[in-house]
């Protein structure tokens, strides 16, 4: 059936051939004599012209396919104006659309997220839709481009895991043949372990975190990419994040500026270098625009808003309080070798240097209040030469927003999950 197919992009670099296009009826108009087919596929839209007097039941079969409904057609190439053109000799009505329609999968009537979402393969004949998901794929392209070019190595770690990662709630529990397991909320402990290995190692996966948040920017399911370096400390790997940063925001607007175009929005420029302030700076940002808060604390909310108000763009918050990380990061007094990668006030990532060292690994987990036996399947590792390493995770979708000009996480993702979606 593809043998002889051609994309509709393709049409206007053969004008005057015979070819064969599949695609959907978009539009449908009778003027006449003459019967007018909009027919789209994912890679742009083309006219079908049947004239009743050259093809008369030609004419009448094309008159009659309801809008929406999958075609393949076969003709000649043609330059009419400054637009193109198939006169065709056949249409195949491949699928008939069946009216009336969940959603108008032209774009031109508003419709709600929640509608959409719940007729996503639909609302993928939405141009606006397509470029935002085309963009997607491109992005996590870019990023394996770029962690690949580094010499990095890309793994699966597991999803079904028996222990908190963080040591946290927030954890879906699900049945393992009788036995209590969870599903993974970061692949952290997994990358940190193959640093023995790897020079560096990364994973663009989905995740899981049961947060019963009903933000714009939170998901129970959401997509990480993560990256863990050997031989590195958080100053290195702040470095490649920013590198990986700039190459996104330099690759997509070239790559991508159809689908961006056709979204009528530019990402930010890429920076020219991302800005550092420690926990303790922004606090007292914060504290001299009139928001009282206490140190060691989160900073979120109205907080975050005043410090985005100082610095709008891609900045680094760096040496958070130990006592509000994780047990792996690297503590150095009351501090920790930590960071947050942020846009304006919103979070896309969190990294730092780890406790290579075993007994310091074993006491962070007792200050932590965590059973230290029940991560010694993890731990023992750092008794064979665990190498120093430092790593991220960067939140994909979140990422997503910022590239595409969304204001809501759940556009930039095909099937989004949060605490009242669950899978169909």
């Amino acid at each position: 059936m593809l043998n002889d197919r051609i994309k509709i992009k393709e049409a206007p670099s053969r004008v005057g051939d015979k070819v064969v296009i599949f695609g959907w009826v978009e539009d449908k108009r009778i003027v006449g004599g003459v019967a007018f087919l909009t027919v789209r596929d994912p890679t742009g839209v083309i006219q079908l012209t049947v004239k009743r007097d050259v093809n008369k039941d030609l004419f009448m079969k094309a008159g009659a396919i309801p809008r929406q409904s999958t075609i393949k057609a076969g003709g000649i190439v043609r330059k009419y104006g400054e637009t193109y053109e198939i006169v065709p000799n056949f249409i195949h009505v491949l699928s008939i659309a069946k009216h009336p329609l969940p959603i108008d999968p032209t774009g031109r009537t508003d419709t709600s997220l929640h509608k959409l979402i719940q007729n996503r393969p639909l609302s993928l004949r939405i141009p606006a839709i397509n470029a935002i998901f085309r963009l997607r794929a491109l992005t996590k392209q870019v990023i394996r481009e770029f962690f690949i070019e580094k010499g990095f190595i890309e793994v699966d770690t597991p999803k079904i895991i028996a222990t908190a990662t963080e040591g946290g709630a927030n954890l879906f529990e699900v049945d393992y043949f009788g036995k209590p397991a969870y599903l993974a909320q970061s692949p952290q402990l997994y990358k940190e372990q193959l640093t023995m290995g790897f020079d560096g190692v990364f994973e663009i996966a989905q995740f899981y975190r049961a947060e019963k948040s009903h933000t714009r920017k939170h998901l129970t399911e959401f997509t990480s990419v993560d990256l863990e370096v050997a031989y590195a400390d958080y100053n290195d790997v702040m470095k490649i994040l920013e590198e990986l940063i700039k190459y996104i925001f330099t690759e997509i607007p070239k790559r991508g500026a159809k689908e961006l175009e056709i979204l009528n929005y530019k990402p930010p420029q890429p920076p020219t270098e991302i800005p550092r302030i420690t926990y303790n700076d922004a606090i007292d940002i914060i504290r001299r625009r009139g928001v009282d808060i206490k140190w060691g604390s989160d900073i979120d909310g109205e907080a975050l808003d005043k410090l985005a108000e100082e610095y709008p763009g891609f900045y680094y918050i760096i040496d958070w309080p130990w006592d509000s990380k994780p047990f792996y990061i690297r503590r150095k007094g009351d501090l920790s070798e930590s960071f947050d990668l942020m846009m304006g006030k919103l979070e896309l990532s969190s990294g730092g240097t780890r406790e290579h060292r075993y007994e310091h690994l074993r006491r962070n987990l007792k200050e932590k209040q965590l059973n230290v036996e029940s991560f010694e399947y993890h731990t023992r590792f750092y008794k064979y030469g665990m190498p120093p390493h430092a790593g991220f995770g960067l939140g994909l979708d979140r990422l997503m927003t910022i590239i595409t000009g969304r204001e809501n996480i759940r556009e930039v993702v095909l099937y989004p999950r949060d605490p009242e979606t669950v899978a169909p």
